[in-house]
């Protein structure tokens, strides 16, 4: 159910982007690393690439948990500090990205929804608002499965949700 529930959001918020690639990433605060839980769009060099990303990391997703705000990367050609990642990305058929951070009732950050473009990518205000609202939404679904009086169904995930 859990998996289903985030696939659905992840799927909405591509949408609103226009983008064909996604994931979502969980936070761990006892290893500080950002896993991925679900994604669609990616191949296995991309999942081993970003299947644990350390906070201090200068991808666009690592520069969203930190700065606690969403990161927009319209051109990664352009973008200094994602250097490390233009391989990657390239090989993955993406070109633009956009991560917005998960945020808990204090505040903290417990994950980051990305979205990923095959070109250049402008963001208009009103995918922006529509991204704002799939995170909030996520950010309810992570906090309600940390709690221990929301009833819980068994929910195995299938290798990222494909």
């Amino acid at each position: 159910m859990f998996t289903r529930q985030c696939l659905a959001l992840l799927d909405t918020a591509r949408g609103l982007d226009g983008t064909d690639k996604g994931n979502i990433q969980l936070f761990n605060p006892i290893n500080q690393w950002r896993q991925i839980i679900v994604q669609r769009g990616f191949k296995l060099p991309f999942l081993q690439q970003f299947e644990v990303v350390r906070v201090d990391e200068p991808s666009a997703c690592g520069r969203a948990f930190r700065q606690r705000q969403r990161v927009m990367i319209s051109d990664i050609n352009n973008d200094v500090l994602y250097m490390p990642y233009r391989s990657i990305a390239k090989a993955s058929g993406y070109q633009a990205v956009q991560s917005t951070p998960l945020a808990g009732k204090d505040g903290s950050i417990i994950g980051v929804l990305s979205t990923h473009a095959a070109e250049p990518h402008k963001w208009e205000p009103a995918s922006l608002q529509g991204l704002d609202l799939c995170a909030e939404e996520m950010s309810r679904l992570i906090l309600a499965l940390n709690n221990p009086n929301t009833p819980r169904t068994l929910d195995t995930p299938s290798q990222y949700g494909g």
